[in-house]
């Protein structure tokens, strides 16, 4: 499993374990609790996963099933199987599929009480900021005739789409948490064209 992944989750899991069930969290209208849960059916309900992505009855049953995995097990038994680890066969995958996850949450509780940014090793930055080149074509998909070039505090650059060009600055942390949504929390930087920096500050991105 990749160390970086397993390094998130053991962060995570230690704020939870601190702060209890009932703590605020960035995602709006849920708590710890909730995060945990979410966690639990992403990696162990398939059948509910589509949910957190996804609007209508597929949200809803996912929303029943994170209440249940809540109610049968308990806030301190769901952290201790997140604690764990992921299910066997998602092991190989661990990078790609948890570590930028699971460094969004970690700062979704971090910031929702007012810390500061972390400073992250070079390492790292570097494996989330690979993850992020290929997110942040998705997230990008609704914007239309406008060039977006992001540029981390360390010089590392990914430039997608064309048209009027906006510059994104900032570490790579904050830009993850700007990519997925997190845009009010995030330590970021918009130059360039005017009209299309207040589309992108408007775009709901996709990821």
């Amino acid at each position: 499993m990749s160390a970086w992944a397993q390094r998130e989750r053991a962060v995570l899991v230690e704020l939870f374990r601190t702060l209890g069930p009932d703590a605020d969290v960035l995602c709006e209208g849920w708590t710890t609790a909730d995060l945990a849960a979410h966690l639990y059916v992403r990696e162990r309900r398939p059948d509910a996963a589509p949910g957190a992505v996804l609007p209508g009855p597929a949200a809803s049953y996912t929303a029943r099933v994170m209440a249940s995995v809540l109610r049968v097990n308990g806030f301190d038994n769901v952290v201790d199987i997140l604690a764990a680890g992921p299910p066997r066969l998602l092991r190989p995958l661990d990078e790609q599929m948890n570590l930028v996850e699971f460094f969004i949450h970690v700062e979704d509780v971090r910031r929702a009480h007012g810390d500061q940014p972390r400073s992250l090793p070079p390492e790292m930055e570097r494996a989330l900021f690979a993850r992020l080149r290929v997110l942040l074509r998705m997230s990008l998909l609704r914007l239309r005739d406008v060039e977006v070039e992001v540029v981390t505090e360390h010089g590392e650059r990914a430039s997608y789409g064309h048209g009027p060009r906006v510059e994104l600055r900032g570490p790579v942390g904050d830009v993850a948490l700007w990519v997925f949504g997190r845009k009010a929390a995030a330590a970021v930087d918009l130059s360039g064209d005017p009209e299309s920096i207040l589309r992108l500050e408007r775009l709901r991105l996709s990821v």
